[in-house]
């Protein structure tokens, strides 16, 4: 991957990472309904720039270096243990592509989303499992309480609403996939702009 790939990768890492907080800021609207779909507007909003991305540089480390990009930027904002979860989404991302063939194949670009993408609307889940409610006081001291952090394990912790959540996420992440896939088409592929000139 040559240096201007990099930038590129990172302008559109940074672009989707605004686009996320932005959407999750605005799932705030919604009180304690809000954790459902905190991710997920985002994940629907993203999936376009994610096709695009995948299209137009389709390299080895594409994928990792887009997560990896969120979690650098969520650890300088003070939220170091969303690194880890973003380099996991970024990893297994890049391992649902499979070869380097695949970053044109649009089943394979949305598979990869889909689950990276699940991997980061998790992330509270996995903050409960490996911190516990005090690890999360003690870690985000100026976003949780004890009441807060108790209220996020009896959320993720129960069967029922992580299930609403994983499949509101996984419903999102694939209509963006198919927004993403419309997108890329319409405004970015030159083979269909060509076809389309000469028939």
């Amino acid at each position: 991957m040559k240096v201007k790939d990099i930038i590129i990768v990172s302008l559109l890492g940074v672009v989707g990472f605004v686009i996320s907080m932005l959407s999750g800021m605005v799932t705030q609207i919604f009180g304690t309904y809000g954790v459902f779909i905190h991710v997920s507007i985002g994940s629907l909003l993203c999936a376009p720039i994610y096709f695009v991305m995948c299209h137009r540089i389709p390299k080895r480390g594409t994928i990792f270096i887009y997560y990896l990009l969120s979690g650098i930027i969520y650890s300088i904002m003070g939220f170091i243990p969303m690194l880890p979860i973003m380099l996991v989404g970024g990893a297994v991302g890049e391992v649902c592509i499979g070869s380097s063939y695949n970053y044109t194949n649009d089943m394979r670009i949305s598979i990869s989303y889909v689950i990276s993408e699940v991997i980061y609307a998790l992330h509270g889940f996995f903050f409960i499992l490996f911190l516990g409610v005090e690890g999360l006081v003690k870690t985000f001291p100026n976003l949780f309480t004890l009441e807060k952090a108790q209220m996020v394990k009896d959320t993720y912790l129960n069967p029922k609403n992580l299930s609403i959540i994983l499949f509101i996420e996984i419903l999102a992440a694939i209509i963006g996939t198919l927004l993403g896939k419309y997108i890329y088409n319409k405004f970015f592929n030159r083979n269909i702009e060509q076809s389309g000139i000469l028939s």
